[in-house]
């Protein structure tokens, strides 16, 4: 699965590539991703373009489009839970 994660996120970034998860820059990276993992309050959607986009056939992930992810108040175990199960929380 490939991850974009803004540079201020280093420590999230480092522990997603331990998970086995491909990381980029969530503003330099102009291909498709899986998901979007960001931090503060709003987030730019203009950082999200076509380029980033995933298709049907996109990247072998699960749907399409950007899943996207504040990290405000997570844990890495969190993130990695959110990102897996594309839900925001469970549902028990």
């Amino acid at each position: 699965m490939i991850i974009a994660v803004s540079s201020n996120q280093s420590d999230i970034a480092e522990g997603l590539k331990k998970r086995g998860y491909t990381v980029v820059d969530l503003y330099s990276y102009k291909k498709p991703v899986d998901a979007v993992v960001y931090q503060g309050k709003n987030f730019d959607f203009s950082s999200i373009t076509e380029d980033n986009i995933s298709s049907a056939q996109g990247t072998g992930g699960t749907g399409y489009g950007v899943f996207i992810v504040c990290s405000n108040g997570k844990n890495i175990d969190e993130i990695d839970y959110m990102l897996k199960t594309r839900c925001y929380s469970s549902f028990f």
